[in-house]
């Protein structure tokens, strides 16, 4: 809720704001889950959703594989 606000606040000051899901990442902290994805595919899929921010979608809480998540 805090990322819907400060989208809300900040867009008459035409600043986006992206709220990001890296998705399941294989890292030790989820014992190298085989139903994740590698952390570099995480990260390709951030900064895809972040090369994507606008005015227009700011305040847009995505998954990193560029599926719009529900509150």
């Amino acid at each position: 809720m805090t990322g819907k606000s400060l989208a809300h606040d900040l867009k008459e000051r035409e600043i986006a704001v992206a709220i990001l899901h890296p998705g399941l990442v294989q890292t030790r902290m989820t014992h190298f889950t085989a139903g994740g994805i590698t952390p570099e595919q995480s990260v390709q899929g951030l900064l895809d959703r972040i090369d994507e921010l606008t005015l227009e979608n700011t305040g847009t809480f995505w998954h990193s594989n560029g599926e719009v998540l529900p509150w």
